[in-house]
């Protein structure tokens, strides 16, 4: 649940710190006080977007902070996004003037998705606007798995169902890429051929074309032997000079080090010198040979023009997957088979998964609609009638293959059609309060906060309805604000939200009412501007009710 609030210059809240408690507490304000823009405020820290037209001011940054307290259910959050447990976890969102913002958990950055997660762990928020998530099918859904118990049953469907969806896409992709005709064979098993016959190698072609130039340029070459072992192996050349004056410095310690360095030249010249003599016995031209490397680069160098490819490495490649290709054709069927059972086996697993999901939504679907249609009978509609209608198909969705359709009539002797089609604001209003009466125990949301859902209602069945959200609060922290002294007198604590002027600035702030200020404030509820006597009187039956 959350424990406390903290807004900081947002729209027209400056600094504004608020302390919630279990149980059931009201804010009321006048029309343009603020009090659903501090819902706004709860709605961004928990993940909502941006406006900027309600940051305040041109030079503030905005921080909305909350703490929340926590049970063990959230941990697996926690897990997954790496993030320090904590009961009494503290989320903070900060927004500079530019509408850039940073989000923490615990005092670590997250990402707004982190966020949306979070919120939708521990809170739901509820308004005028939010009923119609009440003709969604995809809520329906989730109310009736909510009552079922069945998230397990339904998240063990969904791992099914994703294997055997990729199982079905690595079967279509299988016989798409295997799919050819005899003369596409043909032709590929000419293309592997002739490059298999090649024999070619990643590193010939590089090969090939430094022979070539050695073949290409062998007088040159040839000469340049002959320069350089004239050069070393004269008398004298540059070792026999070296090799003379290394005598004449031996006896002289002062030439010590030098001896020693002219002695590796030495050394080093001579290794240079044998390898020369290496090169000089390769060097043969042979016109045959050259004419064999030059039709071999030549047949390569047409390989890789006719394939538009550009190394030997791409060619052998493209050999290999030619094989592939004539692989996979010879041993279709069999593949084939073998996709095709893992398919039916995934299949099975499916439907067995689906049949233990359906099983527990549909025991609870009778009593739930009873249970339902009591409670909007204690809410003014002594004639509503409510019911799911279960549509069954073949085709596997990510909630089943079965469909739920919530039905509803509110008069006598009018059939139940789709809510989308027949229910009215007032009429939804109450019969969401019925459903989340009936699935707060069952709930792991520990806040639900009302946004004058009580719109279209007023005397008794607003009376009711205050008692219901009573009732939800012993197991669920809620937060409702509204316009209706009904509901107002019911809550265990009454928050206001009005407007002074500070500084020639407007400003909201929330204020906790003590008793007096509860029944001035439920007495201006009655009767308007002009607080009567009689209104007060009223205030105070209604809060000793």
């Amino acid at each position: 649940m959350i424990t406390r609030l903290s807004i900081n210059n947002y729209a027209l809240f400056q600094e504004v710190n608020i302390n919630f408690n279990k149980g059931f507490t009201v804010i009321s304000g006048e029309t343009g006080s603020g009090k659903s823009i501090m819902l706004d405020a709860l709605a961004l820290l928990l993940g909502k977007r941006i406006d900027r037209m309600l940051l305040l001011g041109n030079n503030s940054k905005c921080i909305i902070e909350a703490e929340f307290t926590i049970s063990e259910y959230c941990k697996h959050f926690f897990k997954i996004y790496d993030l320090d447990f904590d009961t009494e976890t503290v989320v903070r969102r900060e927004i500079n003037t530019q509408g850039k913002s940073r989000a923490f958990i615990n005092d670590t950055p997250v990402r707004l998705n982190v966020l949306n997660d979070f919120g939708s762990l521990i809170v739901e928020v509820f308004s005028q606007n939010k009923l119609f998530d009440f003709k969604d099918k995809n809520f329906q859904f989730k109310i009736i798995d909510q009552l079922a118990n069945s998230k397990n049953e339904l998240s063990l469907y969904r791992e099914e169902l994703k294997t055997f969806m990729k199982l079905e896409k690595e079967l279509f992709l299988f016989k798409e890429k295997s799919t050819i005709s005899s003369a596409e064979l043909d032709f590929i098993e000419h293309q592997y051929n002739e490059l298999n016959n090649a024999n070619l190698n990643k590193f010939e072609k590089e090969n090939l074309e430094n022979n070539l130039s050695i073949l290409e340029n062998s007088d040159d070459i040839a000469n340049i032997i002959s320069e350089a072992e004239l050069l070393f192996n004269d008398q004298q050349g540059i070792i026999s000079n070296l090799s003379i004056i290394q005598r004449k410095l031996k006896n002289y310690d002062v030439f010590k080090d030098l001896y020693k360095r002219i002695d590796s030249s030495i050394i080093e010249l001579n290794d240079i010198n044998q390898e020369i003599y290496s090169i000089k016995n390769t060097i043969n031209f042979d016109s045959d040979k050259l004419n064999e490397i030059r039709n071999r680069l030549d047949f390569i160098n047409k390989m890789l023009y006719k394939h538009k490819l550009s190394s030997l490495d791409d060619l052998i490649d493209l050999k290999n997957e030619f094989f592939a290709r004539i692989e996979l054709s010879s041993s279709f069927e069999l593949l084939l088979k073998e996709k095709n059972d893992k398919i039916n086996q995934q299949k099975e697993k499916l439907l067995k998964s689906l049949n233990i999901l359906n099983s527990k939504r549909d025991k609870i679907l009778d009593s739930f609609c009873c249970s339902v249609e009591n409670i909007l009978h204690q809410l003014g509609l002594p004639d509503a009638k409510f019911c799911i209608e279960k549509k069954i198909f073949e085709d596997f969705h990510n909630n089943g293959t079965n469909f739920y359709v919530f039905k509803f009539s509110a008069n006598k002797g009018v059939k139940e059609e789709e809510i989308s089609k027949v229910a009215s604001g007032g009429e939804l209003a109450r019969l969401m309060l019925a459903i989340k009466y009936i699935t707060a125990q069952n709930s792991h949301i520990t806040t639900l906060i009302f946004d004058e859902i009580d719109s279209g209602v007023s005397g008794e069945i607003a009376s009711l309805m205050g008692d219901m959200m009573r009732e939800i609060s012993h197991t669920t922290q809620l937060i409702s604000v509204t316009h209706l002294p009904q509901i107002a007198s019911k809550a265990d604590r009454h928050l206001k939200v009005s407007k002074r002027i500070i500084n020639e600035n407007t400003i909201s702030v929330i204020n906790y009412l003590n008793k007096e200020g509860r029944i001035s404030e439920i007495a201006k509820l009655l009767s308007g501007k002009e607080v009567t006597q009689a209104a007060i009187n009223n205030a105070v039956d209604l809060l000793n009710q």
